[in-house]
């Protein structure tokens, strides 16, 4: 029996909010002797959909300073008075510490039931009814937040972002074109929160897109040429809900389609109307990154740069032409490194225009990355 079902079995009342496991109704004493009821919140390890062995032995307090039956702090639990928002709209107060003798709880049961009986069993000395095993009724989906990946999200917890997390819930995001860069672009933003990722692609994935992407393609998908985004749509099922795929070339007329989305990622190819669908996308006020890149053969090595144009509805700029003008973002090269470090960028700066990363550069909209330079330089928009 997995810790999670153990617990609720025995009465206790615990969910998972990201990756984080919360023990409500956790009775205490307060420092004028009276029984509260509060909120335990720890760093929930994850190996697939079940609880792991816990990272560390700590946990957070939400309530006032918890104490014994005389009123007096529990200094062998408390570690410090520290706010904290782990889980958005969830603050906590206190750090709490209690290291068991081995330096690691075996199990998220154990650590739960010791934190619990560390704080509660005070308040069973004034109360005998006060007991976190209240047996809360639940409806089907368990008490648990609506989650928007297959697995729980454990290196958000590990990292401390999980309440920064908040800006991505909901957001519809389309992502133009999954060859070597789109491709990269889908693997970052499907690790993050949104709620819904569409992919536009109406070419196959064959052996050269599979030594620019991400991950490792099996010879049988090559063999079948399945189409693009249905491909990468079927990949990034297996962690994020919500990817769908649309197995049609983007075109100015199909910008009707995401208008309502919160952002778009546009990573054309070289013949595509690029012009075409940066005016259809800006006619219905969408915020969007189109992203370039060109490398050429010097002889005695590669150079080329590449380029990151960031549109939105207060601020527009202009992108370069697609289709045959002799522009250095239209050559024909492509490395899988160079595809990577083109979406990275992209994504940083899509993180920025929404708040998870602080964007002290507002004027600069677009700019370039010379391979041989090894700079990132501001583009005239």
């Amino acid at each position: 029996m997995d810790d999670l079902t153990r617990l609720r079995d025995e009465g206790y009342d615990v969910e998972l909010h990201g990756a984080y496991l919360l023990v409500n109704d956790v009775p205490y004493v307060t420092t004028e002797k009276a029984v509260a009821r509060g909120c335990l919140v720890m760093a929930a390890t994850m190996a697939g959909d079940a609880l792991a062995t816990p990272g560390d032995h700590t946990a957070h307090f939400r309530g006032s300073e918890p104490c014994n039956a005389e009123g007096r702090p529990l200094t062998n639990v408390i570690n410090s008075r520290r706010s904290s928002e782990f889980v958005p709209g969830i603050r906590t107060d206190f750090y709490l510490s209690a290291k068991p003798k081995s330096g690691i709880y075996a199990s998220h049961y154990d650590k739960v039931t010791t934190y619990v009986s560390l704080i509660s069993r005070w308040a069973g000395a004034i109360d005998e009814g006060a007991t976190a095993r209240t047996f809360p009724v639940r409806g089907a989906g368990g008490g648990d937040d609506e989650d928007p990946f297959v697995y729980r999200d454990s290196a958000s917890s590990r990292a401390g972002t999980t309440a920064l997390n908040s800006v991505f819930r909901g957001m519809r995001i389309a992502i133009v074109g999954l060859g070597g860069t789109g491709s990269h672009i889908l693997d970052l933003v499907a690790k993050t929160p949104v709620g819904e990722i569409h992919l536009y692609d109406g070419d196959e994935f064959v052996n050269h897109n599979a030594f620019r992407a991400p991950g490792a393609a099996d010879v049988s998908d090559l063999r079948s040429r399945p189409n693009k985004a249905e491909y990468w749509a079927k990949q990034y099922s297996r962690i994020k809900r919500g990817v769908t795929s649309h197995q049609t070339y983007f075109d100015a007329e199909t910008c009707q389609e995401v208008e309502g989305f919160d952002f778009v990622f546009l990573s054309l190819d070289d013949g595509a109307d690029r012009d075409g669908i940066a005016s259809a996308l800006e006619a219905v006020g969408m915020a969007f990154i189109d992203v370039g890149m060109g490398v050429t053969d010097t002889g005695s090595g590669l150079t080329g740069v590449l380029r990151v144009s960031t549109s939105i509805p207060e601020r527009r700029v202009q992108m370069p032409t697609g289709g045959a003008a002799p522009d250095v973002y239209e050559r024909n090269i492509q490395i899988g490194d160079l595809n990577a470090l083109n979406a990275a960028l992209a994504v940083i700066q899509w993180k920025r225009h929404i708040g998870f990363y602080a964007d002290m550069a507002t004027d600069v909209s677009a700019f370039a990355y010379p391979v041989s330079d090894n700079t990132i330089t501001p583009l005239t928009t």
